[in-house]
């Protein structure tokens, strides 16, 4: 650890705070948190940041045109301590080009990404970042919990990290989480990494991508990081149902087109694959909207449409019917799935009436 000798006091004259200028110019990680309509959990999100054991950080806030309070908040945390760096986007460019933005302007060896609605553990980035150098790992995953429902997800790679099929597999069958802040992940992959634009199921692309250019991959079992509820958040916005279905479309599209580009023969990802992209699809045909475009099963790879029964699949069976007979172009059982759907919506409305 670096020693505190050459310090500066922060720009604060509310909060003093010392800086090694050394942490400043050759930062051992950089954590990039894209900050958008987050003000009730903002700070909470950067006081786990700030409280972390390890001191070798810098911190970069992406202010993505956030009509809140939260491009005050982000200023604020940069005028307390010098490690804290506030991007001001000019235009909203979405999580996944945020992300980008700061990582192009970090400085780190390693990439730390968090969620501003989120917080980690005092000690996670320094655990994590200890486990990276001792065994020269390029990423290093660690547990997290939502806490509203007290669930935890676990990551346990294979330790064989020579088996980018294996790996890959597993992440398509969730026992790799794909989500980017329960990573530690070497700078350098992200020379490679395509960063897509779409908001929605871009942890699963980068993800496949940091997973394939990896050589070593760890894990620490400890839960270091808590999903805090926040009912604004995009994935629990159901206004954006519509978009987060087409995003997750075209993400799973460049997926397909990542692994058809790195191996001869995809189908080796199979069954997991199949039940992936199959999950897609069945949003597809659920929503009255994106059903009308129903060509797109068969445009986003279509082995998975002969996988619809496989084992492995989770599905209901029902849903793997109604599956199914779209794929055979059988749509009316779909019709009377809309007419139960506004049943149950009558009833819930009666319900809350009474």
């Amino acid at each position: 650890m670096t020693n505190i000798n050459n310090t500066t006091k922060s720009r604060s004259d509310e909060t003093l705070i010392t800086v090694d200028f050394n942490l400043l110019s050759l930062p051992k990680i950089s954590i990039i948190v894209p900050v958008y309509n987050t003000e009730p959990y903002l700070r909470r999100c950067l006081d786990s940041i700030l409280n972390q054991t390890f001191k070798e950080f810098e911190c970069i806030l992406i202010d993505d045109c956030s009509p809140d309070n939260c491009p005050a908040i982000c200023d604020e945390y940069a005028e307390k301590d010098l490690r804290f760096k506030v991007i001001h986007n000019q235009q909203n460019q979405g999580s996944s080009l945020s992300r980008q933005i700061g990582l192009n302007q970090a400085k780190g060896n390693f990439i730390q990404f968090a969620d501003s609605d989120d917080r980690i553990e005092s000690n996670m980035v320094e655990m994590m970042y200890n486990k990276a150098i001792e065994g020269n790992f390029d990423i290093v995953y660690c547990d997290s919990i939502e806490e509203k429902t007290s669930i935890v997800f676990t990551n346990r790679p294979t330790y064989d990290s020579t088996d980018k099929t294996t790996l890959i597999k597993q992440l398509f069958a969730a026992e790799i989480h794909p989500s980017l802040p329960h990573q530690l992940i070497k700078h350098d992959l992200f020379l490679k990494v395509l960063f897509p634009q779409e908001s929605f199921a871009e942890d699963w692309l980068i993800t496949t991508q940091t997973i394939h250019y990896a050589s070593k991959i760890s894990y620490v079992p400890i839960v270091f990081h808590h999903y805090c509820y926040n009912p604004n958040s995009l994935t629990r916005n159901n206004r954006l149902e519509f978009k987060k279905i087409n995003d997750n479309y075209s993400n799973y599209f460049k997926i397909i087109d990542f692994l058809g580009e790195h191996y001869n023969d995809i189908s080796i990802f199979n069954p997991e694959l199949s039940n992936f992209i199959n999950k897609v699809k069945l949003s597809i045909i659920l929503n009255k909207k994106t059903r009308k475009n129903i060509n797109r099963l068969f445009e986003l790879y279509p082995p998975s449409n002969r996988l619809i029964f496989n084992k492995k699949s989770s599905f209901p069976l029902y849903h793997k019917i109604f599956l199914f007979l779209a794929v055979k172009n059988i749509l009316f059982p779909l019709k009377l799935l809309d007419v139960y759907y506004a049943l149950r919506h009558i009833n819930s409305i009666n319900t809350k009436k009474i």
